[in-house]
């Protein structure tokens, strides 16, 4: 999001006017990115002293943040006052609205979800400040089809044939992604279709909430298994081009799970590959090639919020129909509507267009409230001057 979005905001907008929070960087470091200030934190902080140390020393027209709401305190504290405008980009993959959740989210100015099951779900936890959803976007111009003989490497690499049937799972975590169920799913279909080659490349971390390598061996499926080596859960580790040459390289992705947005399926669908989703979450909006399964149950996380569980059968079901149209057509499957889906909804330039919407009715919100909020100071502009010159 930070290399596509704030970029086309920096531009309409001015990148002077644009400054990016980034705790990655040491502390108290002022530098530019794209002719946009980028201002750290404090060390080991979560991201909200971030804010708090923007507002104090240098002044702040809008906040925009993006992802969750539950460690926030400061920030709610300064909107209830009205000393600042904020804006919340929330997911929302639960069921029902946790009240802590519900009382740190009430002060802010605009709540807007990364889908229309999330908007609707923050409707009715009752919140008066809901607008309209926005997606998350995707880079679709790197995010396209591309022929498998173009990708022999990467086939090899991800343990695939061109005859058997490739299965892909991507998930930064293992519980809330369901990632049991969906090898249950797939060790039942092995067992009722014996005569089918089936291979798995799974990228996520094998040992993070559960030890998924003990999984595979009792499911039967280490000897099918591929996956990254080593696993790199920091964003970026992989480069974007490898994710779209596996994507490419499949038969089915799996995202079984009740997703907030769901990434995975989307990314499947811009490169014309089918999905298995929960009909749960996001999974339906997104989906226009694919399948959906309904959930065996739900259950309550340990921060008391319901989560559905995947359906091993219903998945297996999902599956069995995947490879008999594979089988019957004699190649991948691939929807160019799925494609067009992608390609027509999910570009970054429109969704910057629709933030830029926003973005300009808080501002003038900002004008009818006569809200006294300072300028950036000159220290500021001063100091990044200063890093530029050097540069």
């Amino acid at each position: 999001m930070s290399r596509h979005l704030l970029p086309l905001l920096g531009d309409h907008y001015g990148r002077e006017n644009v400054i990016i929070y980034a705790p990655v960087y040491q502390r108290d470091s002022i530098t530019t990115w794209e002719d946009m200030l980028v201002v750290s934190g404090t060390e080991g902080g979560f991201g909200e002293n971030l804010i708090l140390d923007h507002y104090r020393n240098y002044g702040c027209n809008l906040l925009l943040q993006v992802g969750d709401v539950w460690p926030l305190g400061i920030v709610p504290d300064l909107a209830l006052k009205d000393e600042i405008l904020w804006i919340q980009w929330l997911p929302v993959d639960w069921l029902g609205m946790p009240q802590n959740v519900i009382n740190r989210i009430k002060p802010a100015h605009k709540l807007i979800s990364f889908s229309k099951y999330g908007e609707e779900a923050l409707r009715r936890a009752g919140l008066p400040n809901v607008e309209k959803f926005i997606w998350l976007g995707l880079d679709t111009k790197v995010w396209k089809p591309i022929p498998r003989e173009d990708l022999t490497g990467v086939m090899e690499s991800m343990g695939y044939s061109w005859d058997s049937f490739n299965l892909l799972i991507v998930a930064a975590n293992q519980e809330r992604k369901g990632i049991r169920q969906q090898l249950e799913a797939i060790s039942i279909f092995r067992k009722l279709n014996p005569e089918v080659d089936v291979r798995l490349y799974l990228h996520s971390d094998l040992v993070r909430e559960r030890d998924l390598r003990a999984d595979l061996n009792e499911l039967g499926l280490d000897k099918i298994y591929t996956g990254p080596d080593p696993y790199i859960t920091t964003q970026g580790g992989f480069p974007e081009e490898h994710m779209v040459a596996a994507f490419n390289c499949c038969d089915v992705v799996l995202n079984a799970c009740c997703e907030g947005f769901g990434y995975p399926q989307l990314q499947a669908q811009s490169v014309g590959a089918p999905v298995i989703v929960l009909n749960e979450g996001a999974g339906p909006e997104l989906t226009v090639f694919g399948w959906e399964t309904p959930p065996l149950g739900v259950i309550t996380s340990p921060h008391q919020m319901a989560q559905p569980l995947p359906h091993p059968a219903a998945i297996t079901a999902c599956l069995g129909e995947a490879w008999r149209l594979r089988k019957e057509r004699g190649v991948p499957l691939r929807s160019e509507k799925a494609v067009k889906f992608v390609r027509d909804n999910f570009s970054w330039d429109k969704i910057a267009e629709r933030w830029i919407e926003v973005i300009d009715k808080c501002m003038e919100d900002r004008e009818t409230h006569c809200l006294d909020i300072p300028s950036p100071s000159e220290e500021l502009h001063k100091r990044a001057t200063t890093l530029v010159e050097i540069a």
